[in-house]
């Protein structure tokens, strides 16, 4: 809650409205929607199927769920990190009807890779590998666990994306009359190992170690 605060208080003092809401309570949810167009959702599992049945109830326009990452048709059945995306998309076709919904499909945030990891961006700290070197490579201490081929034998690949063009492209996306189920971005696309050569091009002495059992 401390946390929470503090980060409002951030957006209140950059000219931001904030509201406290209820995720437990439906009209707190309700009340706070009152009028609003589109929802930007940033919160996954329980709290966001409640936003969901909020948005429909008070009569919301459109619904962007908490998915900023891969295109969820090629995920596996059984995905460790889903959190409840699956059932928010599930529910957001059974609304469809009443809410236009869609996916911003943008890979990986450049930000990963960051210093301190994404918490310095103030983001990911809810998704258990916000820290610096969570995902696939530590620059600082020059090591990686690298799933260099999928399950076919094939080069893996990565879509990145800089989380201010990610912005940039939902602001955007505002201003269309009607959205599509998914909207991709990309900023640049390489092999896994294309990127760990990038980053042995700015430090040396990049000590990898392979997982070929993980899959794309």
């Amino acid at each position: 809650m401390l946390t929470f605060i503090k980060h409002q208080s951030a957006l209140i003092s950059q000219g931001y409205q904030c509201q406290v809401v209820d995720y437990n309570d439906p009209a707190s949810l309700q009340y706070a929607l009152g009028g609003v167009d589109t929802v930007i959702s940033t919160v996954k599992g329980t709290p966001q199927l409640r936003l969901i049945e909020a948005a429909v109830q008070s009569r919301v326009r459109r619904f962007a769920p908490a998915e900023f990452e891969g295109q969820p048709g090629l995920r596996g059945q059984i995905d460790v990190l889903d959190r409840g995306k699956t059932a928010a998309l599930a529910l957001l076709r059974h609304y469809r009807g009443y809410i236009q919904s869609t996916v911003f499909v943008c890979g990986i945030l450049y930000e990963r890779f960051s210093v301190n990891g994404m918490r310095s961006q103030h983001m990911g700290s809810n998704t258990g590998y916000g820290n610096e070197g969570d995902f696939i490579a530590n620059p600082r201490t020059m090591t990686a666990l690298a799933p260099f081929w999928d399950a076919g034998h094939n080069l893996s690949y990565l879509c990145l994306t800089s989380a201010h063009d990610v912005a940039q492209f939902v602001v955007r996306a505002l201003d269309m009359p009607s959205w599509p189920t998914e909207m991709s971005m990309c900023g640049e696309r390489m092999t896994v190992n294309g990127l760990l050569e990038v980053i042995r091009a700015c430090r040396s002495g990049f000590n990898v170690a392979l997982d070929c059992q993980l899959t794309s």
